[in-house]
């Protein structure tokens, strides 16, 4: 029996670093998943505001507005902010309009475990433009 001493704490020695490692991978994995929702929510409040727009420049105002807005929470994800672009290929009576969010994260402390200090996340929404309104 005496020649088993000591080996439970040699094998917590090599698993913890396994375990914070995981642990580390676990917290961004969340961070990824929880900012590509905020993007993609972002792209959707982007897309409604620039559809309820009369104008083109008045909606991409109130989609970078928008998105902005989504953006602003109590995390500030974004580094530098949000990037907005709007498609107004089909800007027209029953057309619609294409929004697209793009924001960079930080992932800066998680670089131990292999993620890149910053990560792009584009979310897209396409809102439908009212068959009845006046559009310019």
């Amino acid at each position: 029996m005496r020649r088993d001493a000591g080996t439970m704490s040699l094998e917590l020695a090599l698993l913890t670093p396994l375990l914070i490692a995981f642990m580390m991978l676990m917290v961004g994995l969340g961070r990824i998943v929880e900012a590509q929702s905020q993007v993609d929510g972002a792209a959707r409040d982007a897309a409604r505001a620039a559809s309820i727009g009369r104008t083109q420049t008045g909606a991409y105002a109130g989609a970078a507005n928008a998105a902005e807005a989504t953006m602003s929470g109590k995390k500030q994800l974004c580094q530098g902010g949000p990037r907005t672009s709007v498609d107004f290929a089909d800007w027209r009576r029953g057309g619609q309009v294409v929004v697209s969010v793009k924001c960079d994260i930080d992932l800066g402390g998680l670089s131990l475990i292999g993620l890149m200090p910053t990560k792009t996340m584009v979310g897209t929404a396409t809102a439908p433009l009212d068959t009845l309104r006046r559009i310019e």
